[in-house]
């Protein structure tokens, strides 16, 4: 949905939050999926025990969406200066030895999850330009990551490889906190700004959780305490993700607050929910989560996945 088919639904002007709400348009609903979302599952490893975990994370995810797994590790070649003395160092034995590990995990989830696609695949560069042109290449669906010291969704992001992926990967990317078990989402918040570009990520977004049969809590912080204009903008936008989503466990929500981050904190504390769920854009709602300068930390969440997404302008079409 572009901003001329936001116009065709009367006249939104999201910066100043002024709202005209006239001659509304029922759009018809946007078409099921005839084939999974998700077919494929990067999952990049490092060996690591978080590492370990986000595969077995992927694994569950996989068996019960029906996706294929790709397992990758990149090697990085160390850099030298000119005048250290080092052992030459021979890329294709790097590769191999890298082979052999993904093979060896391989055997274990074969072990542990039973027959289950998948495909190992190993290069040689800096890992997050690996990823990027691996998801290109194989035309990855969803990319699932683990995360080191997570206690809060700002520390799961902050100062990894995962917040480079987020950042920079055009397909989702599930980060996965180190203490993180699965869970069966039953519970799933996504957080909106009512950007007209956010259609596309809970389309997406309800057809993942669609075998899980989750409520997706639809969220937005209201930051401005203007009641009656965020109800209305609230209204409208329950409207048009009702009408042109075809799922039936939406719920919406609008809380006050003017800490976004401590009102979205609190709101999945009292409300067990299980998997968070923000849209990247520049400038957004989600750079607030991933702001540097937080000082406070989101404590009350800290074994919940989130899910990012990024969406652009389609032509008023769905992105996917």
């Amino acid at each position: 949905m572009n901003i001329q088919h936001l116009h065709d639904f009367g006249h939104i002007e999201l910066a100043s939050h002024s709202v005209v709400l006239n001659q509304i348009r029922i759009r018809k609903p946007m078409k099921n999926f005839n084939i999974n979302p998700i077919r494929k599952i990067l999952v990049p490893t490092d060996f690591s025990s978080n590492a370990k975990n986000a595969t077995k994370y992927a694994m569950r995810l996989a068996k019960i969406l029906q996706s294929k797994i790709v397992l990758f590790h990149s090697t990085h070649l160390p850099v030298v200066s000119a005048n250290e003395v080092v052992m030459a160092i021979d890329p294709v034995t790097m590769e191999k030895d890298s082979l052999n590990h993904l093979n060896l995990l391989k055997k274990e989830i074969e072990k542990d999850f039973g027959q289950i696609e998948i495909e190992n695949i190993t290069t040689i560069g800096f890992a997050v330009e690996e990823i990027i042109e691996i998801v290109k290449e194989q035309k990855i669906d969803l990319v699932v990551m683990g995360t080191k010291g997570a206690s809060g969704v700002t520390e799961i992001l902050i100062g990894s490889n995962t917040a480079d992926v987020i950042e920079k990967c055009h397909c989702p990317v599930l980060a996965i906190p180190a203490e993180s078990d699965f869970k069966t989402p039953t519970k799933v918040v996504f957080a909106t700004n009512y950007a007209d570009n956010d259609f596309q990520s809970i389309y997406l977004l309800a057809e993942i959780m669609k075998p899980f049969n989750a409520e997706i809590i639809i969220l937005h912080v209201d930051d401005n305490q203007d009641t009656r204009m965020e109800n209305r903008m609230l209204e409208w936008f329950k409207g048009q993700v009702i009408t042109n989503i075809p799922y039936d466990k939406f719920s919406f929500s609008l809380i006050a607050g003017k800490n976004t981050i401590d009102a979205l904190d609190l709101f999945i504390s009292e409300n067990s929910v299980d998997m968070l769920s923000v849209s990247m854009r520049k400038r957004n709602f989600f750079d607030k989560l991933t702001s540097r300068s937080l000082t406070r930390k989101l404590a009350y969440h800290t074994h919940i996945p989130l899910l990012a997404f990024h969406a652009y302008n389609v032509g008023g079409t769905p992105l996917f």
